[in-house]
């Protein structure tokens, strides 16, 4: 078999041209396109479960606690981690503070910066304030790292892995070939080694992992950094994870010295206002293991547009398209010719279903010119047929409500719950009513 060395093409047979990407000379035969090891002929060593040994697992703790939480306790040794990421979002940044880390705990990180000089680098880590006996090297040469990496090294940290490249391949740095090639490497290289590789990677302007998809198969978590430049706000989550939960998230604002964690996230996207407001409404989402309470804002007003604009920030607008589609079949009001602007606070963003009834409670109050409850959280899922389906961990949401002060939740639940006042809405024309 014959492998571009550009975009991964198969051939049975050598090609002067790749037919998928159009390059010329880029078909090398697969042992020497992938980097990996010919088949030999052993015995195969079959083992029962019981008989493997679950030792040599140590977690070590980075001393950042929602990075920790979100890894499941700390980093395993022997492990690979990619944490992805838009340029500009942190990610040298948290590197720094990992290997800072790693030294406060008597370890041993090697942080390669293969895309910015060592000196870029010292001049960040001064600012931050930082261990100075971090260990740096810069360069992008992947086979120079391997052969010369000190033995006592505990964390390898690598700055991104689309700027590394292998003598071994033609194709440039960046390319399938050479970000698959190398990822193993540095996979082979954990596994035997028992050292913790920590690799950066870009992301594509869809928010995907740039690169053959293979790259987030051969790591054991992939973490993705998210956030916006104008806003300080960084979250953290989790979208694949060996060694714990695959949904947690954690929450940092980004300042000169660092990313810092946010201890109390539902007081800095949303707290009780001291009087009510036109098209805000309150609502309490789940983001792993963690409790939100988020303030929803509407603007719903007639358009001089021969197409109304519907535009969210924060919120799925497929699921918007379904709650105006509800209100206008299910209560009758005409938003046809109406503009409607949906934004979350705080730069947060909706991911699951049980925001829809603050969504739908900002839309009527917006489109009503009628205050919601400021002292309530609205809690539910909306089905096609305009009920509400209450999530199952509706406790836990009315006990972070009442933890910040408010005094009413408004769920599809006869249920009651201490400290705060549970007002059944159990579909849309109840909830028109209450407002």
């Amino acid at each position: 078999m014959y492998v571009c060395s550009v975009c991964g093409y198969r051939s049975i047979k050598y090609l002067g041209k790749c037919p998928n990407c159009g390059e010329w000379g880029t078909m090398r035969p697969e042992t020497e396109a992938d980097g990996r090891r010919t088949k030999s002929k052993g015995d195969l060593a079959v083992r029962r479960l019981k008989e493997i040994s679950t030792e040599g697992f140590e977690r070590v703790p980075t001393g950042i606690e929602g990075l920790d939480r979100v890894l499941g306790g700390g980093m395993v040794s022997g492990s690979v981690i990619l944490l992805a990421g838009s340029p500009g979002v942190g990610k040298s940044t948290l590197f720094l503070q990992v290997a800072d880390g790693f030294v406060k705990r008597g370890k041993k990180p090697l942080l390669l910066a293969a895309e910015e000089s060592a000196a870029q680098v010292g001049q960040r880590a001064r600012r931050m304030g930082v261990s100075p006996e971090i260990l740096i090297t810069e360069g992008e040469s992947i086979d120079a790292l391997l052969s010369g990496i000190p033995e006592d090294t505990d964390l390898l940290l690598v700055d991104s892995i689309q700027a590394v490249y292998t003598e071994d391949l033609n194709s440039p740095a960046g390319s399938v070939s050479q970000v698959r090639f190398c990822a193993d490497r540095l996979f082979r290289l954990a596994k035997e080694r028992g050292i913790t590789v920590m690799m950066s990677g870009h992301i594509t302007k869809a928010g995907h992992v740039a690169g053959p998809k293979t790259l987030e198969h051969i790591v054991d978590v992939v973490l993705y950094l998210e956030g916006e430049r104008s806003s300080p706000l960084r979250v953290l989550r989790a979208s694949k994870n060996r060694f714990g939960p695959a949904d947690e998230v954690a929450f940092f604002q980004m300042t000169s010295a660092g990313m810092l964690p946010i201890d109390d996230p539902s007081l800095f996207f949303a707290s009780p206002s001291k009087e009510a407001r036109v098209g805000v409404a309150y609502g309490v989402v789940s983001k792993g293991s963690v409790k939100l309470v988020v303030e929803v804002q509407s603007l719903v007003h007639y358009s001089y547009y021969p197409v109304p604009v519907r535009y969210s920030v924060g919120y799925d607008p497929k699921r918007l398209a379904i709650v105006l589609a509800l209100i206008e079949k299910r209560l009758n009001l005409k938003l046809g010719k109406r503009d409607v602007y949906l934004n979350v606070s705080g730069g947060l963003r909706i991911d699951e279903p049980y925001g829809d009834m603050a969504v739908a409670a900002s839309l009527l109050s917006s489109l009503k010119n009628v205050p919601a409850d400021n002292a309530g959280v609205f809690i539910g899922e909306v089905s096609l047929s305009g009920e509400f389906r209450a999530p199952p961990d509706l406790s836990l949401r009315a006990n972070e409500a009442r933890r910040l002060g408010f005094k009413r939740i408004y769920a599809p639940t006869s249920e009651r719950y201490e400290g705060v006042e549970t007002i059944s809405v159990f579909n849309l024309r109840e909830l028109e009513r209450l407002l």
